[in-house]
């Protein structure tokens, strides 16, 4: 019974290992120039739009959160591109497109703790004045949200 139990747990952690590898916010990530930090924070965003432009849920709190990030999202991921001499990168397909209120209020979550995180390592290499305020800027918005999509979880 116990292996069982055993082969069922490997199975669901193996399972849940390969759908989550589709996910982008999945792939690895390094960090050693801005030129990496400024990519990753951009494709990171661009996430949060796709996610928030493909939610079709029905709490109104939430609906208003989705059209905000859409539209708060834009700028900063133009002008990471522009100060990164990157080309936009469309992250229109999603490995887990939210199917309701709660999958997306995860997505989002995971989403700002991504975008944090990548903030806070990134913040350790050596930055432009330009980069360093528009992560600032990216960190303040998504540490608020953050904490908003934490009360909305738990109400």
């Amino acid at each position: 019974m116990s292996s069982r139990l055993l082969r069922l747990a490997f199975l669901t952690i193996l399972t849940a290992s390969v759908v989550a590898k589709a996910d982008i916010l999945d792939r690895p990530v390094s960090l050693k120039t801005e030129g990496d930090l400024i990519q990753a924070v951009s494709i990171t965003l661009q996430h949060a739009v796709a996610t928030s432009e493909q939610y079709r849920g029905t709490n109104p709190r939430l609906q208003r959160f989705a059209r905000k990030e859409i539209s708060a999202r834009r700028k900063p991921i133009e002008q990471l591109n522009k100060v990164g001499r990157i080309q936009p990168t469309s992250v229109k397909q999603l490995a887990i497109v939210p199917k309701d209120d709660a999958s997306y209020l995860r997505a989002m979550s995971r989403n700002h703790a991504w975008l944090l995180e990548l903030i806070e390592y990134g913040g350790g290499l050596p930055l432009s004045s330009t980069t360093k305020r528009l992560m600032e800027t990216l960190s303040r918005d998504a540490a608020a949200e953050f904490d908003l999509l934490s009360k909305l979880e738990k109400s």
